[in-house]
């Protein structure tokens, strides 16, 4: 079986769900299907607030977002999950860079150094030379990236993604979907879990 995973390497969530998907797949015998949006176009188009803004003022949801955090990043040994010094970064170029990459098979090396570098390294990957030093560091040849980065077709494609999973329910990141099932966050992967094994 196959799960679409919406995904957007700026946020901490996106990241700890992408690190649990291995062990996950084994688990229940699925494929994750990433498909690179825009978390920014996500809330746009469905009027919602990421939740370190929306709960601003509510001082103990704010705080029990990252106690629920800790607990997953314990649970799962993730132990070289950093929260990046430049929080929240514009992923715009970094997610028409990841529709580049599946262009040219390169998607799985790219998710990974892309990942790492936000999210354990805590690079301030918006800026593009820092990303394209990213990519070079973790060997990867970025230039056909670069130029495919500029073309219409990928940028016309990152928002056809984004505008597609929000037609499919999205109002967030993670997002998982399959059959016409939707779920939410990675505190809901076992509610996924379970969907998957009711259908064996």
């Amino acid at each position: 079986m196959k799960v679409d995973f919406i995904y957007d390497v700026a946020t901490p969530n996106g990241y700890l769900a992408h690190k649990v998907v291995p062990e996950f797949e084994k688990r229940t015998n699925t494929t994750f299907n990433y498909i690179p949006c825009l978390a920014g176009g996500i809330f746009k188009l469905t009027n919602n607030t990421p939740p370190l803004i929306a709960n601003a003022d509510v001082k103990n949801k704010s705080d029990y977002f990252f106690i629920e955090m800790e607990r997953f990043i314990k649970k799962h040994d993730l132990k070289l999950f950093k929260q990046n010094s430049n929080f929240p970064q514009n992923s715009l170029y970094v997610q028409r860079g990841a529709v580049a990459a599946k262009k040219l098979g390169i998607f799985d090396k790219y998710l990974e150094c892309t990942m790492s570098a936000m999210w354990e390294k805590d690079l301030n990957i918006q800026d593009k030379d820092i990303l394209k030093q990213s990519l070079v560091d973790y060997g990867i040849k970025c230039d056909e990236i670069f130029e495919l980065i500029e073309t219409q077709a990928c940028k016309d494609e990152l928002i056809e993604n984004t505008s597609w999973a929000v037609k499919k329910g999205a109002f967030g990141i993670p997002t998982f979907l399959i059959d016409d099932q939707i779920f939410f966050g990675k505190d809901h992967m076992n509610q996924l879990e379970d969907y998957i094994n009711s259908k064996k």
